[in-house]
């Protein structure tokens, strides 16, 4: 009968070989604390007008992993660096900028692929156990699992830090009815932020606690989620956001695990479509600061950002003190 060290040396080969950068495993349920904080921020409504997030179904997975079409007991806990020098250098010279993970190609298509061939694989190694893949798609506290997984910590801004590779990259969960226990070798990684507080001082819409955040004051929400129309109300023009159309990176940008380690380990993403797309660096459309619906498309086809639509990005040009036509 195999066991647990040799099933999870046999999956982290497999998720390796598509390119993931690091593999943690953990159990299919949530801490109590962690779910009295769930609790807590759905009630004062930190989400903003993300209303998904309350719903009873998504409360029911997120929560009890229900209604998933099996009882799931581990979670496959996937890291994807997407770092780059090119991406570091062009996001430091943007004057509108742009988050680095959304320069290239969406990675929700990219992780489903890479998925898709892992789940295969696993499917033929256990061909009685049922497997499912999320990237974003389902739910599920993405973050929680991972972090409870070991191989990496949540800092300050709420994002999760690698002792080696710093914040920079994506996550993907494969729930399973397997039972493979907790990441072997024992690898926890205890939190390293300590007196740190430069992302919370950083953060220009106090959006920001220790390992808090209130998703309607941040960026990044503000510039993705918030389909709130400035002609039909100015409350969007009224957060500074630093130049930040689309995403935010301040936060994990003074970061020392981000700004001294990774840089020092030179940490670079093996995945060229997740690098910056040509026309980010293209004059003529640097010079361009409102689309059309077919440049938007043309520009954006299987970009994350298309995900938003040409009214938001047009709308998301506009700065603190500048007016929407």
């Amino acid at each position: 009968m195999a066991t647990h060290s040799s099933d999870q040396f046999q999956i982290k080969t497999i998720c390796e070989k598509e390119g993931f950068s690091f593999v943690g495993f953990t159990k299919a349920s949530l801490p109590d604390k962690d779910l009295q904080f769930l609790e807590t921020w759905i009630t004062e409504k930190k989400y903003g007008n993300m209303d998904w997030f309350a719903k009873d179904h998504a409360i029911a997975i997120r929560n009890r992993f229900e209604n998933l079409g099996f009882v799931p007991r581990s979670a496959i806990c996937l890291g994807f660096v997407y770092r780059s020098s090119e991406s570091e250098a062009l996001v430091s010279q943007m004057e509108r900028k742009v988050s680095r993970y959304a320069l290239g190609t969406d990675y929700h298509i990219v992780l489903r692929n890479k998925g898709n061939q892992i789940l295969k694989e696993l499917r033929n190694l256990f061909p009685t156990n049922h497997f499912r893949q999320s990237v974003d798609s389902l739910p599920i506290a993405e973050k929680i699992l991972t972090r409870e997984s070991g191989v990496v910590w949540q800092g300050k801004h709420t994002n999760l830090i690698h002792p080696k590779l710093g914040s920079y990259f994506f996550l993907s969960i494969i729930l399973t009815d397997l039972e493979l226990g907790e990441t072997i070798p024992e690898e926890t990684t205890t939190d390293h932020c300590g007196s740190c507080r430069k992302c919370l001082d950083i953060c220009p819409t106090n959006a920001l606690e220790p390992y808090q955040l209130d998703a309607s004051k941040c960026i990044s929400y503000l510039t993705i989620e918030d389909r709130v129309d400035p002609l039909v109300t100015e409350s969007f023009l009224e957060w500074d956001r630093k130049g930040w159309v689309y995403g935010c990176d301040l936060c994990q940008e003074v970061c020392p695990w981000n700004e001294g380690i990774a840089k020092r380990n030179q940490v670079e993403t093996n995945e060229p479509s997740f690098l910056p797309k040509e026309f980010w660096k293209d004059p003529t459309f640097q010079s361009k600061e409102f689309l059309s619906e077919t440049e938007f498309k043309g520009y954006f086809e299987k970009s994350p950002i298309e995900w938003i639509g040409v009214s938001i990005w047009n709308r998301n040009q506009v700065n603190k003190k500048d007016s929407y036509e």
